[in-house]
């Protein structure tokens, strides 16, 4: 292995490691509990829709197959 190589390969594994540890340290702060707005959901005061009662699920539908 020819020095310059030896030189390439070294500031890739160091641009690496430097990398991962840049990662990890801004993970840290990320862990902790951050607060947020609560928003309350809008609920509909009813069912939009005819409710129609249940029927036999054995029954063929005219539909299908």
């Amino acid at each position: 292995m020819t020095r310059r190589k030896f030189v390439r390969r070294l500031i890739k594994a160091c641009t690496v490691i430097a990398a991962g540890v840049f990662t990890l340290g801004s993970k840290q702060g990320s862990r902790e509990a951050k607060r947020h707005k609560f928003v309350r959901a809008f609920r509909v005061k009813g069912y939009p829709g005819p409710v129609k009662p249940m029927q036999n699920i054995l029954k063929q539908g005219k539909w299908s197959g």
